[in-house]
C-alpha cells in the first residue's frame, strides 16, 4: 500500500471487546458500529500470564516482558528479596516506537499512553498521566512548558488520586461515573485542540476512563456478579455503559477532524470481566504446603490497622480539596499514596524478610495481580538464601507444586480453584527474565468472588481444600469487582484498507513493528511481527 500521509491512533484502555461488539451491533455505540462495519477488524491477545502490567509496555516496545522486564508497578530487585516502586520510563530500556519515528524525522503527538515515561527531545509533544488509571509520575509533558498550557486551558482530570479512593455508596458511584464522563469530554476537547494545532505524522490518544469503570463498577453492570444488587443498580444505573457511550461519542467527534488521507487505528486492549481467583489466599496455601514460613504477624497486623484508619481519613479529606490544590500536590503525594495503599491492602512487599523466614522458604508469592498470581522460587545462586538448585531439582519442584495447586478445590462444589500453572520460562526468554515471577497460577474463571469492600456477605468468602492443605479460607477485601482478561480487538480504516475481518489473532506486540513499517522503518530486534493485512501484503480474512 502507499504510505499514509499520517496515522491517528485512538485506544480504549482495558475496553471490553465483548461489550464493544454487543453495543456496537445494537447501535448503542454508533461510532464504533460504523468503524467495525467499514474497517478491517482483528482480534488481539496480550502477553501470556503477565498482561495486567505488561500489555502497554509490550505494545509500545514490540517485545516480550522477558526483554523489557516490566510486569507490575512493584517489582523485585533480582538477587535480593527487596521489592521497589518500578518506574517504566526509566526501567524499560527498549525504545518505544514513537522514539524511532521521531528519530526518523516524523512529527509525533503521544498523549496518555499508559505506563510510559517522557521521551525527552521528542520531535513533537507528549503528555504522560494527564489522565491515567495507573498513576506513576503524575502529570508530565514534553516539552516541559506544555504542562502549564494544558493546565490553563483544560485544567485537571476530574478523577482525583486513584479510582480506588472513591467510596462505595450509590451516591459515590454516581459521582465517580460523572467524573469519568466529564474526564472523557475534557480529553476529547484536549485531543481535538492539539490534533488541529500541528501537522502530525503520528497522533495517539488513549481513553483510560473505561479501565477505571471496569475495575470499580463491574458489579453494577453484570447481573451474574456476586455483588450485583438490583436495588443499588436502580440508583446508580450502569456506569460502564455510560462511560463507553461517552468514549464512543468522543471518538466520533475526534474523527470529524480527521481527513480522508489519514489511516485511523482504534484499539481496545486487555478487556474486563468479573473478579476471580484465590490470590489473597496464596500465602496461606504455600504455608500449608510447607513451602513458605511466615514470621509472627501480630505487630504487622496492628500497624496495618492503624495505617488503614489514617489512610481512610486522609482519603476522605483529599476529596474535599479544590482541584487547583490537588493538582499541585498530586505529583508529590502520588508515590506516598500508592505505597500506603499497598500497606492497607496487605501488599507491601518491601519488607519481605520481616514477613517470611526466607532461610526456610522454598518459594514465596511474587505479586502479579489477582487473576494470575506469581510465585518466585528461592533459587540457589539467585536469591541470597536460595534453597532450590537450578536444573532437575527446580524442574521437579515446579512439577510437584503445580500438581498440588491443581488438586485444590472449592469446599462444597469440588470445583478446582486453579485452571493451570505456567512456568514463565516456557513462554519467554530474555535478559530480563529474572525480573518476572517463575511460576504463574491462573485461577479458574468459573469461580466468582465478591468484594467485602462492596458488600460484607458470604460472596466475598472463599474456602478451599485438598489432601495436602487441609482447609484454607479467607475474605476478599479489595474494593475492585472487575478485572482484566488478555483478549482485545482493533479496527483500522483509511487509504488502502479493505473492509473485512482478519482470520487470525494479532499479538499486542505486533503494533509497534506495524507502525514502523507504515513509515518505511524496520527493527529486526522486535518480538512482534508487522501485521501484513494492514500493510496490504496479505489477504487472510475469515
Amino acid at each position: 500500500m502507499n504510505l499514509p500521509v499520517k496515522i491517528v491512533f485512538l485506544a480504549m484502555d482495558a475496553g471490553d471487546k465483548l461489550l464493544i461488539q454487543k453495543w456496537a451491533a445494537d447501535g448503542t455505540l454508533p461510532t464504533l458500529h460504523s468503524l467495525l462495519g467499514n474497517g478491517l477488524v482483528g482480534e488481539t491477545m496480550s502477553v501470556e500470564g503477565l498482561y495486567e502490567g505488561s500489555t502497554w509496555p509490550s505494545f509500545y516496545t514490540g517485545v516480550t516482558p522477558a526483554h523489557h522486564g516490566f510486569h507490575r508497578l512493584t517489582q523485585i530487585n533480582p538477587g535480593t528479596y527487596g521489592f521497589y516502586q518500578c518506574y517504566p520510563g526509566e526501567f524499560i530500556k527498549q525504545e518505544p516506537f514513537w522514539n524511532h519515528l521521531s528519530s526518523a524525522g516524523r512529527k509525533v503527538a503521544i498523549l496518555d499512553i499508559p505506563l510510559s515515561g517522557i521521551s525527552k527531545g521528542l520531535n513533537g509533544i507528549q503528555m504522560v498521566e494527564w489522565a491515567s488509571h495507573d498513576g506513576v509520575y503524575g502529570f508530565h509533558t514534553w516539552p516541559k512548558e506544555l504542562k502549564g498550557e494544558v493546565r490553563k486551558r483544560f485544567g485537571h482530570h476530574p478523577v482525583k488520586a486513584s479510582c480506588d479512593s472513591y467510596g462505595r455508596s450509590p451516591q459515590d458511584f454516581r459521582r465517580f461515573k460523572d467524573h469519568l464522563i466529564e474526564g472523557v469530554n475534557k480529553k476529547c476537547e484536549l485531543t481535538i485542540h492539539y490534533m488541529n494545532k500541528g501537522e502530525w505524522d503520528f497522533f495517539a490518544q488513549v481513553f483510560t476512563e473505561g479501565h477505571c469503570a471496569g475495575h470499580q463498577c463491574w458489579h453494577l453492570h453484570d447481573p451474574a456478579h456476586p455483588n450485583y444488587d438490583r436495588k443499588i443498580v436502580a440508583l446508580t444505573g450502569d456506569p460502564i455503559l455510560e462511560v463507553y457511550k461517552a468514549i464512543d461519542n468522543a471518538i466520533g467527534r475526534i474523527l470529524a477532524h480527521v481527513n480522508e488521507n489519514t489511516l485511523v487505528l482504534f484499539l481496545a486492549t486487555h478487556r474486563m470481566a468479573h473478579n476471580i481467583g484465590g490470590n489473597f489466599l496464596l500465602e496461606d496455601i504455600l504455608e500449608k504446603l510447607s513451602l513458605l514460613k511466615k514470621r509472627p504477624a501480630a505487630t504487622t497486623l496492628k500497624q496495618q490497622g492503624m495505617i488503614k484508619r489514617v489512610f481512610n481519613a486522609a482519603r476522605g479529606k483529599w476529596h474535599e480539596l479544590p482541584n487547583s490544590i490537588q493538582g499541585t500536590l498530586k505529583p508529590a503525594l502520588l508515590p506516598l499514596y500508592n505505597s500506603t495503599k499497598r500497606l492497607v491492602v496487605g501488599e507491601d512487599l518491601s519488607s519481605l524478610s520481616s514477613r517470611f523466614d526466607l532461610k526456610h522458604c522454598k518459594c514465596f508469592p511474587h505479586k502479579n495481580g489477582n487473576l494470575i498470581s506469581g510465585i518466585r522460587i528461592n533459587l540457589v545462586g539467585r536469591e541470597p538464601d536460595g534453597l532450590i538448585k537450578r536444573g532437575e531439582e527446580s524442574d521437579d519442584f515446579c512439577q510437584e507444586l503445580s500438581k498440588d495447586l491443581l488438586d485444590i478445590v472449592v469446599t462444597g462444589s469440588n470445583k478446582p480453584i486453579v485452571k493451570r500453572v505456567i512456568r514463565t520460562s516456557d513462554f519467554f526468554q530474555g535478559e530480563c527474565i529474572d525480573h518476572l515471577p517463575d511460576l504463574l497460577v491462573e485461577w479458574n474463571e468459573d469461580i466468582l468472588i465478591g468484594s467485602k469492600g462492596v458488600s460484607d456477605d458470604k460472596s466475598c468468602r472463599l474456602r478451599l481444600t485438598s489432601e495436602k492443605i487441609g482447609v484454607v479460607e479467607g475474605e476478599y477485601t479489595y474494593c475492585r469487582t472487575g478485572d482484566h482478561r488478555p483478549e482485545g480487538l482493533f479496527v483500522v480504516f483509511g487509504p488502502g484498507i479493505n473492509p473485512g475481518v482478519i482470520g487470525r489473532t494479532i499479538s499486542i506486540m505486533d503494533f509497534s513493528p506495524t507502525f514502523l513499517n507504515l513509515f518505511g522503518l524496520t527493527n529486526p530486534d522486535l518480538d512482534g511481527k508487522p501485521i501484513n493485512e494492514i500493510l496490504g501484503k496479505e489477504d487472510c480474512f475469515k
